[in-house]
């Protein structure tokens, strides 16, 4: 069984609690484990500048993995960001995919690098903006962005809306990595982009398989990186689908289920005991 070398946490539903705050029980259970050596990577579909600043909020440097894979870079104890990796959806397909969306009552958010883009700032938008804090640029009908963007993020609160998404996701399967980061959520981005990816693309710059890995997640594009890491942990509220895959359960993130995991021996021991 390898020794654990580095963790990689989701962001919302798993670092964050229902208020979307880090509890000081999870930033200090990080903080601690960062501090003997263990390399922190969080992973999520947010956007980069979203993700450094929580890593400046745990007081650690690392690693993120950001649009759910499509973008990775290092944060350093300066704020310094070093883009390590970047993809990017076809322009021409991701206006199609948008603006039918749009078409189909759906609410639509165009990310960048920098950025994210939406039709209008109220609604499922408002919303978003309070979760990322930070405000969209509102450009009307997402016309005549001539930025590729690297992720689409498709939303519905309605059950009508959901099936279209659902039914969205199945055909663009072919084209696109199109995965849901909450029930009403579906992440579009280029194809092959997951986690796992990403993860192994960090792990190369340091000499760390993803055996090596712990992953802690609780939604459905959280699945392909705890497959695959040595250690996959699934959030006590998280579907049947992804527990699936875990190869243990948490606590809810209201419990401080990060926390409860890495205040457990066992897990302790795969980090810093002596493998068998």
């Amino acid at each position: 069984m390898s020794r654990l070398r580095a963790i990689a946490l989701d962001v919302d539903g798993t670092l964050l609690d229902s208020s979307h705050d880090i509890s000081p029980a999870v930033k200090k259970s990080i903080h601690d484990i960062w501090q003997q050596g263990v390399q922190v990577i969080l992973a999520s579909g947010r956007h980069v500048g979203s993700l450094s600043q929580l890593l400046m909020e745990l007081g650690v440097e690392g690693y993120v993995v950001a649009f759910s894979g499509g973008a990775v870079a290092r944060v350093d104890s300066n704020k310094r960001v070093e883009i390590i990796l970047q993809q990017r959806l076809e322009l021409a397909h991701a206006e199609k995919m948008a603006h039918e969306a749009l078409a189909n009552g759906l609410s639509v958010a165009w990310s960048t690098m920098d950025h994210w883009y939406t039709p209008d700032a109220m609604g499922l938008y408002r919303q978003e903006a309070r979760i990322l804090r930070q405000e969209p640029v509102v450009v009307p009908g997402l016309r005549g962005l001539n930025v590729a963007p690297h992720k689409l993020q498709i939303m519905s609160h309605n059950a009508e809306g959901i099936v279209c998404l659902r039914a969205m996701r199945d055909a663009i399967a072919s084209r696109c990595s199109a995965v849901f980061s909450h029930d009403y959520m579906l992440e579009i981005m280029p194809k092959g982009t997951n986690k796992a990816a990403a993860l192994t693309k960090i792990g190369q710059l340091h000499g760390i398989t993803l055996s090596e890995m712990m992953a802690i997640g609780d939604a459905e594009n959280d699945i392909e990186m705890l497959r695959h890491a040595g250690l996959g942990v699934a959030m006590g509220h998280a579907p049947d689908t992804v527990k699936a895959v875990a190869d243990w359960i948490t606590l809810t993130n209201g419990e401080d289920g990060v926390a409860f995991a890495l205040e457990q021996d066992w897990l302790l021991q795969r980090f810093f005991g002596v493998p068998d």
